[in-house]
């Protein structure tokens, strides 16, 4: 038993004094890694979908998607909403409602395209239509010019959608909050 616990003895200041050395060994070089800290690469550019008769694609608020309609080319944008409500009186409650405008941009490089009002659908979270007005009816689109169309509605404050509906069927939905708080 005296072997034993003395062989312990011994053995713990070994441990302890190889510890110490490697520490120290470690710390020699830390000043000169101190400069040695990676950097992150840069985020990349987003990731463009690509909509086409039959894939749709649901994307957030100010994403662009590229279209491939067959002899159209081109990319939707959709942006907002930019809101006109004002801050609230301090106490009250934050309004539920506000006006605000959408606005839906198409660049075509190849074909032409006809963007109308009566394509784009807005839904709150519980599904309901969002009426909308559109400051034109349509807007043809041709290669190298950008078609806009500035939509106009109520938006309560919630989770709500915008869908451009080509030939009767979705093609793109942009995902938006509406925070009025």
């Amino acid at each position: 038993m005296t072997d034993r616990s003395s062989s312990r003895g011994r053995a713990l200041p070994l441990l302890l004094t190889a510890l110490l050395l490697g520490a120290a060994g470690c710390a020699g070089s830390t000043k000169q890694d101190l400069g040695r800290v990676p950097i992150p690469s840069a985020p990349g550019a987003p990731i463009v979908v690509t909509a086409a008769p039959g894939h749709a694609q649901l994307v957030a608020m100010g994403d662009r998607v590229h279209l491939d309609l067959g002899a159209e080319q081109g990319e939707i944008t959709a942006t907002g909403p930019e809101l006109a409500n004002s801050d609230p009186a301090p106490g009250a409650a934050p309004a539920s409602q506000s006006a605000g405008s959408l606005t839906v941009t198409l660049h075509l490089t190849a074909g032409q395209q006809q963007l109308s009002a009566q394509d784009l659908t807005a839904t709150d979270e519980l599904g309901h239509g969002i009426p909308l007005t559109a400051d034109n009816a349509s807007v043809t689109v041709d290669p190298g010019h950008d078609g806009v169309l500035h939509l106009s509605g109520t938006f309560a404050a919630g989770h709500s959608t915008l869908t451009w509906n080509a030939a009767g069927k979705p093609l793109a939905t942009w995902d938006f909050e509406v925070e009025l708080d």
